[in-house]
């Protein structure tokens, strides 16, 4: 469950630690070909292998599928939760005009 709980952190976090990682690799890898897309998904990427990495030294049981799908929701959660709630209050009052 800490994995889990790690993970969502990770994944939401992802988007703030985004700048400072772009600014190191970019001093560090100098003439390796990196696309502005894809800076976010290398962030996702290596701070879910530092969630995997902390959970097997701390001697926790990490599944691949615990983490990613805890760096999903945390990474999209709040677009999801955004989305879900206007299904509900678009629902809701479809059933108000009726």
């Amino acid at each position: 469950m800490l994995t889990f709980i790690l993970s969502v952190i990770a994944g939401f976090a992802t988007p703030y630690v985004e700048p400072a990682l772009v600014k190191l690799l970019k001093l560090n890898l100098g003439d390796f070909p990196i696309h502005e897309g894809e800076y976010q998904t290398i962030t996702f990427v290596l701070l879910l292998v530092a969630v995997a990495i902390a959970a097997i030294v701390s001697g926790l049981l990490a599944s691949a599928f615990t983490v990613l799908l805890g760096g999903v929701l945390g990474l999209f959660g709040v677009r999801l939760f955004r989305v879900l709630r206007a299904l509900v209050d678009g629902q809701s009052s479809d059933r108000d005009e009726g």
